[in-house]
């Protein structure tokens, strides 16, 4: 059985008016509605293996209508159409195919509203550790904008954590190119601590060739850094392979002042996005 994992879906705005967007992917959802939200315009379903995309989760997403939420009810196993976009992802069909008791969620944990931060909320502290095995507080990269992410070193979905690697190398060569960005820290934040410790840390930094003046991995106990994913809407728990993890994805800004500008959901973003995003948060000031 699988645990739940409860997450609010925050997808970003807008795409880069400068580029054309490719074209929105469709994916064929199956799954049981857990609850829905008509108001929000949100659903959301306890769904299989999303293959291409998404590891089996629990997870809420926009309808691209209201009007695929009538007649809906907790318990329905339904099919849909999952329609990505680059910085959005909604459904455009919802049908009905059945209704079962709801799955038992487990002992996994919840995340509620309140765990969430916001735009503009401060950063709190967490006692992370960086590939050298020194303390890196957030609060150490105050008068930085930094770019954060989440991953881990084992993870086998090359369109999640190791996505998230090659978009940081990315960053952090145009950062290079960018003198208004030399304030930037880059912060990659395991999931997974118990076989991440800073000597793996270290060595996956290099293989990426991770500038260790600019671009930081850290890891910590269980609780601090698992604590501190929370708070961005990242829940991990235990797959079915024994180094997997089922787990979601979350980028976020933060300035200078260590509080969040942005965060983005999945993995549907672009570096040339993030570095704009950096670009347009005040740098720190002199």
């Amino acid at each position: 059985m699988r645990r739940l994992i409860g997450i609010v879906l925050v997808l970003a705005s807008a795409a880069a008016a400068c580029r054309q967007a490719p074209e929105p992917k469709r994916y064929e959802v199956h799954g049981q509605i857990v609850s829905f939200d008509a108001a929000r315009g949100e659903v959301v379903v306890d769904h299989e293996d999303i293959p291409g995309f998404m590891p089996a989760m629990v997870m809420p997403y926009k309808v691209q209508d209201t009007a695929l939420l009538d007649g809906k009810k907790p318990g329905d196993m339904v099919t849909a159409t999952l329609v990505v976009e680059e910085v959005s992802a909604y459904l455009t069909t919802l049908t009905t195919t059945g209704n079962q008791p709801l799955r038992s969620p487990g002992a996994g944990p919840a995340l509620t509203d309140a765990d969430l931060l916001k735009d503009g909320d401060a950063v709190p502290d967490h006692a992370l550790i960086d590939e050298a095995g020194k303390p890196l507080p957030i609060s150490s990269l105050r008068g930085h904008r930094v770019a954060l992410t989440f991953i881990y070193t084992r993870c086998p979905i090359q369109d999640f954590c190791p996505l998230m690697d090659k978009h940081f190398t990315a960053v952090q060569d145009a950062i290079k190119k960018a003198p208004e960005l030399a304030d930037v820290q880059l912060l990659s934040v395991t999931l997974d601590p118990t076989f991440d410790t800073p000597a793996v840390l270290a060595a996956h930094a290099k293989a990426l060739g991770a500038d260790p003046a600019r671009w930081h991995f850290t890891t910590g106990s269980a609780d601090d850094v698992l604590g501190f994913a929370k708070r961005f809407g990242v829940i991990a728990e235990p797959g079915d392979a024994s180094n997997a993890l089922v787990h979601n994805l979350r980028t976020a800004v933060i300035d200078a002042e260590g509080r969040l500008v942005k965060a983005y959901t999945g993995n549907m973003w672009l570096p040339a996005e993030l570095v704009a995003d950096l670009k347009a948060t005040p740098p720190p000031a002199r």
